[in-house]
């Protein structure tokens, strides 16, 4: 573990937050890390959970100076001077008043410039949030990219409905360290990119389970709410939106023909305000006064005691009572749409409030096998493993970005300048193949190459990494060299091939590829690298470069700008940060002089990664947007989530990219051309 003597800076948001950060920063605490806790004034007590474990913890206001006051004071006043002429171009705006909007920004900028200060002063090595989808997540993630420290966030609850937000869960993010597959595909829904994310499991709930499924534990806590031991425990899990109800008759109808021998607790949501909290349990006591109403008991303790669960409306807590194993039963929520637990059928209906038919039907005869089922299939979704190791996982992702971090050539290239091994033909151009595993994109290459490659010198290396296209390459004829590999890391495999190769220019190519047009490639690869247009067979845009969206990540530009009017046939490009999507080349210096291509890098992004590299040594990044090939076949096409999280190598392969460029990376700002559909109401 590369954590000893490193320093994390971990934000609290609300209270019961830390129920997921905590484990995380005392296993790292274990292994010598310096954790330092920090958050900002609020009219919510972020602070509470901490002050109650006695750890100590940092405001940032603390960093306050007359510096930091100078820099808010000017640079909120030339903000507002340009925001007073803007907000009344939208509607929006006007909800609030201008007053409103100035205590609110004003604590941004605040915030903004004492983080920056306590950056500068504590020298953390590494950000970890809960999530970046409020305003400290985005203040964070923004000084977390300008100082080029790692920002890793976790997953705040069960997200079990849509939300805009959630388009921009990791956008600074370098890792999203989620629960499980469900979350996975509803973020990737809302354009998250996948190669940011790695499935760890819920970092509280193993050993949540495991203390307070304790018999002794179980004792103790019945004792503490005075709950007679031949008692069953019947659970109410209360949304936010059950949560803003009063009424004590409404509570009365829900208790209503509850049997003697079951005694009613309720959780109210912590982000319910005291005094609300209090009135309302003051109307239940007065209908029901053997109710329990508890609003900041530990959760967890309360599901370790409950014999069966009732939620109300969608809440976290339902999910987690079904890893309790609790028996689940449900009542829509107030906004009229379905029950969402009893439609995925790992909860019975006890609607309309009052109607405890299934209650009692489980009581005599157990919970139905097919609740079961389902229930066995939610958690598999919702939770990677519930093994007890997701701190450890999180651990280990965490180290390993440090690692990156501390060394960007962890693993050094074996592919170093040969010429004291063999005489370089420096104006020889060598075509670089790696063979893949389907023989007829193979020969469509090859046979591209020899129809439309004019150079007078000009060699292929193909690297054959399986048995199966060997055969083939008997009857090749020409200046070929072959050589031999393994594995289906295209980054070792080019290297390979560089390492065999002759010529002083080096084309880099998938199989399946159709060369077809080169005018000016070997010009434009004399201090850049160079890339061309791919297209797919109908001529539709395959590649026009590598661009980089607004969550940091590389993506393969489709758009085909027209000029200026409507008439104007000419066709322009934006300019790419990268090329790629299958062939580039270089000179040779500039490839040894970069170390060739990272081989800890996953496949889809070592042409992101290389060009990065040529640019960090002071190269340019040229696409001809002329020049033309096309991908008859797609090869070596792997990108997250095509083999599942199965291997350790799976996701460092891919954290290692942005692990490695953080601070460096090129990121399009422009929020409403990325978000797009999910815009549309």
């Amino acid at each position: 573990m590369r954590l000893k003597g490193k320093r994390i800076a971990c934000f609290v948001a609300l209270p019961h937050h830390t129920r997921f950060l905590l484990p995380v920063t005392e296993t790292a605490k274990k292994y010598g890390a310096d954790i330092l806790f920090f958050l900002t004034t609020s009219d919510y007590p972020f602070e509470r959970d901490l002050f109650k474990k006695k750890i100590a913890y940092k405001y940032l206001n603390e960093y306050m100076n007359d510096e930091i006051r100078d820099k808010i004071e000017n640079s909120f006043n030339m903000f507002l001077n340009q925001w007073s002429e803007k907000l009344f171009y939208w509607d929006g705006f006007r909800q609030w008043t201008f007053l409103e909007q100035e205590r609110m920004m004003s604590s941004c900028f605040e915030e903004y410039f004492c983080l920056e200060e306590f950056i500068r002063k504590e020298r953390p090595d590494v950000f970890i949030a809960l999530h970046e989808r409020n305003r400290w997540g985005k203040i964070i993630g923004h000084l977390s990219y300008k100082y080029a420290i790692p920002f890793i966030t976790l997953q705040e609850g069960d997200y079990h409905e849509d939300r805009l937000s959630f388009s921009a869960h990791n956008e600074y993010s370098i890792v999203n360290l989620l629960w499980g597959e469900a979350t996975k595909n509803m973020l990737v829904r809302h354009k998250c990119p996948e190669d940011k994310i790695i499935l760890v499991g819920n970092t509280h709930l193993d050993n949540a389970k495991k203390i307070y499924s304790e018999p002794a534990k179980i004792k103790q806590i019945k004792h503490e709410l005075k709950i007679p031991s031949d008692k069953r425990v019947l659970f109410f899990l209360i949304d936010l939106e059950w949560g803003a109800v009063m009424d004590g008759w409404v509570w009365e109808t829900f208790l209503k023909g509850l049997r003697e021998d079951i005694v009613a607790v309720f959780k109210w949501h912590p982000n319910v305000s005291h005094g609300t909290y209090l009135k309302i349990e003051e109307n239940i006591k007065n209908v029901a006064p053997s109710a329990i109403v508890l609003h900041t008991y530990d959760p967890y303790a309360l599901l370790g005691i409950a014999d069966y669960c009732v939620t109300l409306g969608k809440t976290t807590l339902a999910l987690e009572a079904v890893a309790f194993g609790k028996p689940l039963f449900a009542i829509p929520s107030r906004d009229g749409t379905k029950d969402y637990y009893v439609q995925m059928g790992v909860a019975q209906s006890v609607s309309p409030p009052g109607n405890w038919k299934a209650l009692y039907d489980t009581i005599e005869n157990g919970v139905p096998e097919d609740i079961k089922r389902n229930a066995d299939e939610y958690l598999r979704k919702s939770f990677y493993r519930l093994d007890g190791r997701a701190v450890e996982r999180a651990i280990e992702v965490i180290s390993y970005i440090l690692e990156c971090r501390m060394d960007k050539r962890a693993k050094e290239q074996k592919c170093n300048s040969v010429t004291a091994q063999k005489e370089l033909q420096n104006s020889r151009v060598s075509f670089i193949i790696p063979s893949g595993n389907d023989a007829e994109a193979l020969l469509s290459t090859l046979t591209s190459l020899s129809q439309n490659v004019k150079y007078p010198d000009w060699e292929v290396v193909i690297v054959i990494n399986s048995e199966d296209v060997k055969e083939i390459l008997s009857g090749i004829s020409g200046d070929v060299k072959i050589v031999e590999s393994h594995g289906d890391d295209l980054s070792l495999l080019y290297n390979k091939g560089a390492e065999a190769a002759s010529g002083g220019h080096l084309i880099f190519m998938k199989p399946g590829i159709v060369y077809f047009k080169d005018d000016g490639l070997l010009d434009a690869m004399k201090d850049s690298i160079a890339g061309m247009a791919l297209r797919n067979p109908d001529m539709t845009p395959y590649c026009l470069g590598i661009g980089f969206d607004f969550n940091f990540a590389p993506y393969f530009i489709k758009e085909e700008h027209q000029g200026s009017t409507p008439t104007d046939q000419h066709i322009t490009h934006s300019l790419p940060h990268a090329v790629g999507g299958g062939l580039l080349g270089m000179y040779r210096d500039i490839f040894e002089e970069i170390g060739g291509f990272d081989e800890g890098i996953a496949n889809h992004l070592i042409e992101a990664d290389i060009c990065l590299s040529a640019k960090a040594h002071g190269y340019s990044i040229t696409y001809l947007p002329d020049c033309l090939s096309i991908v008859y076949k797609e090869t070596f096409v792997q990108k997250a989530g095509d083999r599942g999280q199965t291997t350790e190598e799976d996701w460092k392969r891919r954290i290692k990219f942005f692990a490695k460029w953080w601070g460096k990376l090129p990121k399009d700002d422009d929020y409403i051309k990325f978000a797009g559909d999910l815009l549309k109401v």
